[in-house]
C-alpha cells in the first residue's frame, strides 16, 4: 500500500500541496522554536575581568535544598544565585598582594581594581565626585543615586572606575571578591579557611556577575513557552488541515470501497500518503528552521532577551524532535480523517460521498465537553495571581479554544449564517447558505481564525487585566503624600524602600520571590497592617498559604547572596494582588540604598524627583511592562504569523475543491462579479464567525477571572481591552481570508464555465 500511496502523492500533487504546507511550516515553527531553545542553554565561560588574577576569591553563593531527608532516595538539590555572600572586611590582610574588589550598578569598581588591567596608578580619578570609564563615554554617570563627572577614559574591559573611599562609601563597605596574583590556590585555602570559594582556571568567571547568564535564563525561558505554544499551534492547524484534505477526498475514498477495497485497505492507503507526505514536508520544515532560527535569535538579542551575538547553530535533537513531532501529527491527522470513510459500507459509499458528512462525532463531543470542563476547573479553582498568572491565562485559552474549535462544526455555521443575515441582496444570501450547507468547509476555515484572534484577544486582554490590577492594588495600598526617587538622602520622616528578590524551599526547590526591604515607618506610609522590625517579616496572604506560615510563627529562606535568614513571622497581609507572593524584611537586611523613599510630609524643600504614587508605580513597571509586550510579541508573533498562513492554506484549499460548483453558478447565470462577491463575502462571514466565537472566548476567560483581583484598597478590578492590537488581529484574519478566497476563485472563474462544469472528480 505504500508503492500505491507514494504514487498518488505523485499523481495528485496538487491534493497535496495544502497539507504539505501546512505540515511543513509546522515543523519549520517547531524547529526555530527548538534550535533558538537549545542554543539558550549556556555553557561554560572564560574570565574576563580577573583574567590575569593567579587565584580569586569570593563567598558561597550556593543555596541547597536537601530532598526527602532521612530516606534511602535523600538527594540534595542546589541552586546558585547571581550575587554571591561579602567576605569578611580583613581577609585581604591574610593575603599577600590580594586586590579587593567591589561589584557596583552599572559594572563600577574601585580604583585599586584598575592594577589587574595594568592600567598606570595616575591615571585614576582624582577626587571621590569622578569617574574614569573604559570606554568613549563623556559628560555625567549616575551610580545609586550619586552622579559622579567623567574625568577620563582608560583602556581595559568595560569598566567605570570610583576612587576607593567613594566605591566603599557606595557599596556600604561590602567586598565582593579578592584577587590574588602569586599566591598557589592552597596557599590561598590555608589563609581563608572554610567558607568562601577559592577559584582557578575558568571558575574564576563565577566571581563575575553574569548578565549574559541572566539573559541565557530568559531567553531559555521565553524560548520554553514559545515551543509549547508553538507545539500547541502546530498540531492544532496540521491536523485540521489534514482532516480536511482527506475529507475533500472523501467521493474518491468511497468510490475504493464501493470497487472492493476493505477498510483496512484505505486506512492504510491514507496513512502511507500522510508518512510520504509528512516524510517530505517534515525535511522541508526542518531546513527552513534552520534558516529561520539565526535571524530569530538575532531578534531576541536586538530586543533584550538574549546576550548581544547570541545565535541558534546547528543541534541535532530540536530538528529530530520537530521532524518526528511532524510526522505524527499527520499520521495522527490522516488516522482519524480516514477512520469514517473505512468505516462506510460499499453499498452507502456513493451516497455517503455525495452528501456532506455528519463532522460532529462521538469524539468530537466527548473531548470538546472535557476541554472546556477543564477551562472552567481552572478558571474557578486555579487562582489568577503570582508570577504564573500569565502562563495560566495562557494554558486557559488554549484549553477553551481547543474545546470551542472541537465544536466549530455545531457554531460556526450558524454564526456566520446569523451574521450574514444582517446584509441584504441575492449574494449576501448566497454566502449565508453556502457557509451553513457546507458545514466542513466552514468549521475548516473558522478552526484557524478562532485560534489566530482568541489566542491574541485572551492573552492580550488578560495580562492587561493582570498589570492594571497590580497597579492598582500598589497605589491603593501606598498612603505616602509623595515618592522620592533615586534618592541620595532619605529626608527626615521618610520611609526608605528596595526592592530586592529571597529565596524560598517550595517544593523541594529554592524558588524566587519578590521582597521589599523597609526602613522603620512603613506603616505609616503603606496598608500593611504590621510593618517587619529587625528579626521579623511580613509575608503576602498567597505566600503565607502555600509555606503554612503564620503570625507568631517562624519563616526560614535565603537572601538573593544566598545568606539563611530565619525570622519571626510579625503578621501575614490581608489578600491582595500586589504582595501576595512577596515579603517585607527590614532595611538591615537589604541593599543598603533605597529605591525610593516614600514620603510622610509636604514634597516642598525635598531634593530630587518626586511622583504621586500612580505616577511612581507607573514608571516603576514601565520597563517590565515593555519587556513584557514584547516577550508576549515573542510567544505570539510566530505562532499567529503560522496560522494567518493556515488561514489562507485552508481556504485555498476549500475554494480550489469548488471549482465545479463555482462552473454550475455560472452557467445558471450568475456573472464573475457576483460569484466573487459571493466566494469573497462566504470567506468574510467565516472570519466574522471566528472572531466572533474567539471574543466569546475571550470574553468568559476575562469576566471569569477579574473577580479574583483583588485590591489593596478596596478598589474594583478593572477590565483592559487593548482594543488597537486585538481589532489588529482580527483584521489580518478577515483580510488574509479575503484574499486567499478571491486569488483561486478569480483563476478558476479564467477556464470557461462549460469545459469547468464537464470535469470529472
Amino acid at each position: 500500500m505504500l508503492g500505491i500511496s507514494l504514487q498518488t502523492v505523485r499523481a495528485r500533487w496538487a491534493s497535496f500541496a495544502g497539507t504539505f504546507i501546512a505540515l511543513a511550516l509546522g515543523v519549520a515553527l517547531l524547529a526555530t522554536t527548538g534550535l533558538t531553545l537549545a542554543s539558550s542553554v549556556g555553557g561554560g565561560r572564560e574570565p574576563v575581568w580577573y583574567d590575569t588574577a593567579d587565584v580569586v576569591v569570593a563567598g558561597q553563593n550556593s543555596i541547597e535544598v536537601v530532598v526527602d531527608p532521612g530516606t534511602e532516595d535523600e538527594y540534595t538539590a542546589g541552586t546558585s544565585t547571581n550575587r554571591s555572600r561579602p567576605l569578611p572586611a580583613d581577609l585581604a590582610a591574610r593575603l599577600p598582594g590580594a586586590v579587593v574588589d567591589r561589584w557596583l550598578p552599572g559594572n563600577a569598581h574601585p580604583w585599586s581594581a584598575a592594577a589587574l588591567h595594568g592600567l598606570p596608578a595616575d591615571a585614576g580619578p582624582k577626587q571621590d565626585d569622578q569617574v574614569v570609564v573604559a570606554g568613549p563615554r563623556t559628560g555625567e554617570i549616575t551610580i545609586l543615586g550619586r552622579t559622579f563627572a567623567v574625568a577620563g577614559t582608560v583602556p581595559g574591559p568595560a569598566a567605570v572606575y570610583l576612587t576607593d573611599r567613594a566605591a566603599e562609601e557606595l557599596s556600604g563597605g561590602r567586598i565582593d571578591a579578592i584577587a590574588v596574583r602569586g599566591m598557589s590556590a592552597a596557599d590561598v585555602r590555608k589563609a581563608v579557611g572554610e567558607g568562601p570559594r577559592v577559584l582557578t582556571g575558568d571558575a574564576r568567571a563565577e566571581a563575575e556577575p553574569d548578565a549574559d547568564g541572566d539573559l541565557l535564563a530568559v531567553a531559555a525561558s521565553l524560548m520554553g513557552t514559545t515551543a509549547g505554544v508553538a507545539a500547541f499551534v502546530a498540531v492544532f492547524v496540521v491536523a485540521g488541515t489534514f482532516a480536511f484534505a482527506v475529507a475533500q477526498r472523501r467521493r474518491e475514498l468511497a468510490l475504493l470501497r464501493a470497487a472492493g477495497a476493505t477498510p483496512r485497505q484505505v486506512r492504510r492507503l491514507v496513512l502511507g500518503e500522510a508518512i510520504v507526505v509528512g516524510v517530505v514536508a517534515g525535511l522541508a520544515g526542518c531546513a527552513a528552521g534552520l534558516l529561520a532560527a539565526p535571524p530569530f535569535a538575532h531578534s531576541m538579542a536586538r530586543n533584550g532577551f538574549a546576550p548581544s551575538g547570541f545565535t541558534a547553530g546547528f543541534v541535532w535533537w530540536p530538528l529530530l524532535a520537530a521532524f518526528g513531532a511532524g510526522l505524527l501529527v499527520a499520521v495522527i491527522g490522516a488516522a482519524v480523517a480516514a477512520r469514517r470513510a473505512g468505516r462506510v459500507r460499499p453499498i452507502e459509499a456513493l451516497r455517503e460521498a455525495s452528501v456532506e458528512p455528519r463532522v460532529m462525532t462521538a469524539g468530537r463531543w466527548v473531548f470538546g465537553l472535557a476541554f472546556l470542563a477543564g477551562t472552567a476547573a481552572m478558571l474557578i479553582w486555579v487562582p489568577v495571581e503570582g508570577p504564573e498568572a500569565i502562563a495560566l491565562v495562557l494554558l486557559d485559552a488554549q484549553l477553551a479554544i481547543t474545546g470551542i474549535a472541537l465544536f466549530a462544526p455545531l457554531l460556526a455555521p450558524g454564526a456566520a449564517w446569523l451574521t450574514g443575515r444582517l446584509l441584504p441582496g441575492v449574494t449576501a444570501a448566497l454566502a449565508r447558505d453556502g457557509a451553513l450547507t457546507a458545514v466542513r468547509r466552514t468549521a475548516s476555515t473558522v478552526a484557524p481564525i478562532l485560534l489566530t484572534a482568541g489566542i491574541a484577544a485572551s492573552t492580550l486582554a488578560a495580562t492587561a487585566t493582570i498589570w492594571r490590577a497590580e497597579a492598582d492594588a500598589s497605589a491603593a495600598r501606598l498612603t505616602a503624600t509623595g515618592v522620592l526617587i533615586d534618592p541620595v538622602t532619605t529626608p527626615a520622616g521618610g520611609v526608605p524602600v528596595a526592592h530586592g528578590t529571597v529565596y524560598i524551599d517550595q517544593d523541594e526547590y529554592a524558588e524566587p520571590f519578590d521582597a521589599l526591604f523597609a526602613g522603620p515607618g512603613l506603616g505609616r506610609v503603606m496598608r500593611v497592617g504590621t510593618e517587619p522590625a529587625e528579626g521579623t517579616v511580613v509575608v503576602g496572604h498567597g505566600l503565607a498559604a502555600s509555606m503554612h506560615w503564620r503570625a507568631g510563627g517562624t519563616a526560614d529562606f535565603w537572601l538573593d547572596d544566598s545568606t539563611p535568614v530565619h525570622l519571626r513571622v510579625a503578621g501575614v497581609l490581608e489578600p491582595a494582588f500586589d504582595l501576595d507572593d512577596s515579603v517585607l524584611l527590614p532595611w538591615s537586611l537589604g541593599p543598603g540604598h533605597p529605591d525610593a523613599v516614600f514620603l510622610t510630609g509636604p514634597a516642598a524643600g525635598v531634593e530630587g524627583t518626586v511622583l504621586s504614587a500612580p505616577e511612581y508605580f507607573a514608571a516603576l513597571e514601565a520597563d517590565q511592562r515593555r519587556m513584557n509586550d514584547l516577550a508576549l510579541l515573542t510567544v505570539l508573533g510566530m505562532a499567529l504569523l503560522y496560522t494567518t498562513i493556515a488561514i489562507a492554506n485552508t481556504l485555498v484549499m476549500a475554494t480550489a475543491d469548488r471549482s465545479r460548483d463555482l462552473a454550475v453558478l455560472r452557467l445558471a447565470g450568475t456573472t464573475p462579479r457576483q460569484v466573487l462577491g459571493m466566494v469573497g463575502l462566504e470567506a468574510l462571514l467565516a472570519s466574522a464567525a471566528g472572531v466572533i466565537l474567539a471574543w466569546l472566548v475571550a470574553g468568559v476567560m476575562l469576566l471569569a477571572m477579574v473577580p479574583h483581583l483583588h485590591t489593596a484598597g478596596g478598589a474594583d478590578p478593572v477590565l483592559v481591552v487593548p482594543w488597537t492590537p486585538v481589532l489588529t488581529v482580527a483584521g489580518v484574519c478577515a483580510a488574509v481570508a479575503l484574499v486567499a478566497a478571491l486569488i483561486p476563485a478569480a483563476l478558476a472563474l479564467r477556464t470557461p464555465a462549460a469545459r469547468m462544469a464537464a470535469i470529472r472528480e
